[in-house]
């Protein structure tokens, strides 16, 4: 899983470096851009986490039609929540952006990128639901695999589409997006015909339905609902916290790079824990959930000592700007300090997420983001005079919050 989260990073990481050939309005440009489609994005989440947690359980108790019946459920879901969404984004993008105080130049390349984006958000969130399906059943290596084929082909696709190679036009920033849809596409194509085929723990069985029903979709909504909120609360606070918007566009490749680590074992302990608990083993749901939250903290401190030690030839890759680079600098070494606590909250989250208890986690992530994150950098930054330092500083402190709360 953790693997699978740092190939989509990677990812991500090489869009904008094809994009940064077309100069620096068009790195802030999709830097902006990414992360709306990251806050807005977390909706999707209402059908996905509530799927996912109910499908471990299925799953660990052996009720395999339950299971089907869950994961069309959660397909319809998703389909229904995110495509209203996307009409809903595809008209704002202009006004979220321009919300943001960016230059002109960024706020159009930027609209032109979100809007390619809500076009196909449907087929991305579909993917990610049927990978977190996948997951619900203990197999991380399927989603990986699936994952591996659609990153190939979104690289390529976004590196012909960009810069007009192999005889296509040049789109430019449009194209980093359209890349992005054409991959997920195919990884989505693969991982349904795969449920179809019997060979895995889940299969979609014939004699469930994709129908809308009202009573399993409140089960599913009853446990995703906090987790999107969450998922809100946290990104949210980001968009806010992104003054600097070129040394912040870069630097938080890496930071979503180890986050997506951590969300994977936020991942892989609400599956342990869901499948424990939905065999009647509460022993063994809690013992798993406890050294999930362990292994985690290792791995995320294990993880952080490359990116204090290539922390500037990492900005140096991507900008020249003395300036920009030493403010990334900071903020990659806060990132890497950040990070192991922000993994034992999640982690932990991730456990009780496996027992439905979605509520905590959503408590604690606004405590630490709206309480401490936000009026602390202020503080820190603007009262006390520490500017970029002060923002850093609060990102530190918010993840030891909000990981020893949860």
């Amino acid at each position: 899983m953790a693997l699978s989260s740092q190939i989509d990073t990677l990812v991500g990481i090489a869009d904008i470096f094809v994009v940064s050939r077309l100069g620096a309005d068009a790195i802030s440009a999709v830097g902006m851009a990414r992360l709306f489609t990251m806050v807005l994005g977390v909706v999707m989440v209402s059908a996905t986490t509530g799927a996912f947690a109910m499908v471990a359980q299925h799953i660990g108790g052996g009720r395999l039609r339950e299971a089907s019946a869950t994961a069309k459920q959660a397909f319809t879901l998703v389909t229904l929540i995110t495509g209203s969404l996307s009409i809903v984004g595809w008209f704002a993008a202009r006004l979220c952006l321009e919300a943001m105080s960016l230059a002109p130049a960024v706020v159009e390349l930027g609209v032109v990128y979100l809007r390619v984006f809500f076009t196909g958000m449907v087929v991305l969130s579909l993917n990610h639901a049927v990978n977190s399906c996948f997951y619900g059943t203990g197999d991380a290596r399927t989603p990986l695999y699936i994952n591996i084929l659609a990153s190939l082909i979104k690289v390529g696709a976004t590196y012909a589409l960009v810069l007009g190679r192999f005889g296509l036009p040049a789109w430019g920033v449009p194209g980093a997006a359209a890349g992005d849809l054409i991959g997920g596409f195919c990884g989505l194509a693969v991982g349904i015909g795969l449920l179809y085929t019997g060979r895995f723990r889940l299969r979609l069985l014939p004699d469930t339905s994709y129908r809308l029903d009202a009573g399993l979709a409140r089960r599913i909504l009853r446990i995703g609902v906090p987790s999107a909120l969450q998922g809100l609360f946290r990104n949210g606070s980001s968009l806010i916290f992104a003054k600097l918007v070129a040394a912040y566009s870069i630097g938080n490749q890496i930071e979503r790079l180890l986050r997506r680590t951590s969300l994977a074992f936020g991942t892989a302990a609400t599956t342990l824990v869901g499948n424990r608990l939905g065999a009647g083993a509460r022993s063994a749901a809690v013992e798993h959930g406890a050294a999930t939250n362990v292994l985690g903290v290792v791995a995320m401190i294990l993880c952080g000592l490359p990116v204090v030690i290539f922390a500037r030839p990492f900005m140096e890759l991507f900008t020249t700007i003395p300036e920009v680079i030493s403010i990334g600098v900071i903020y990659l070494w806060a990132v890497a300090l950040a990070e192991p606590f922000m993994c034992l909250g999640i982690t932990a989250g991730g456990a009780l997420r496996g027992a439905g208890d979605t509520r905590p986690a959503l408590y604690y992530t606004i405590i630490a983001q709206w309480v401490v994150r936000l009026p602390l950098g202020y503080l820190l930054a603007f009262s006390m005079g520490l500017q970029e330092e002060g923002l850093w500083i609060a990102l530190v402190l918010l993840s030891v919050v909000q990981g020893l709360l949860t």
